[in-house]
């Protein structure tokens, strides 16, 4: 391995490693003790959910030991996605607010895609309705926005990178490195909003 090749991959790991770190914190903030406090809000607004178990298996509004085991779940999950922003992160071209704000942008459409649903019991029971869409379309949002800024603020910590992002995009995916990026992210919120949309039409 030459010189650059190893400078390169010193890139790729510290980016790589920030974004697990930042992952695992927003999982655990956002992912576990958020989603708590969201379903929580939501038993306080809903009728009926007493006692009743959702989707992921949690009885609905109670905070309970095994709500140990969604924070650990979710700390995890976290740090998955934080490593695939930080490896991401060297596909996108822009300044830290424009690729944050797109990532959040991403996530919040992509994650309320996944997590609202027209399957299962809970976007059936819990009211308000907008409600309910709107907090899990802004928790995964947010979630997107922690890994986003405190993987930059963690890279802005370290000595000074020997091969700038620019160059591993160059290395890795040649002249398409500067685009291949914001196409996957267009992407991803295009079939999360169409998801979305679909599934609060399921839900009216």
């Amino acid at each position: 391995m030459d010189r650059g090749e190893s400078d390169t991959l010193d890139v790729v790991i510290k980016s790589g490693a920030a974004g697990v770190l930042a992952g695992g914190a927003a999982g655990l903030v956002w992912g576990g003790i958020g989603g708590r406090i969201a379903m929580r809000v939501l038993f306080l607004t809903s009728e009926h959910v007493d006692g009743v178990t959702s989707d992921d298996g949690f009885e609905i509004g109670r905070f309970s030991a095994d709500t140990i085991f969604l924070l650990i779940l979710t700390g995890i999950l976290g740090g998955f996605v934080g490593l695939i922003y930080g490896l991401g992160r060297l596909l996108l071209v822009g300044p830290t607010w424009v690729v944050a704000s797109a990532v959040t942008l991403t996530t919040g459409a992509f994650g309320g895609g996944t997590l609202v649903t027209v399957e299962g019991i809970d976007f059936r029971i819990l009211e308000p309705l907008w409600l309910a869409v709107a907090l899990f379309v802004l928790i995964p949002a947010l979630w997107g926005a922690t890994i986003g800024l405190v993987t930059e603020r963690l890279l802005r910590s370290e000595v000074v990178f020997a091969v700038p992002p620019a160059q591993v995009r160059q290395r890795f995916l040649g002249p398409f490195g500067a685009v291949f990026g914001w196409l996957v992210l267009v992407a991803l919120t295009t079939i999360g909003l169409v998801e979305l949309a679909n599934d609060i039409s399921g839900l009216t």
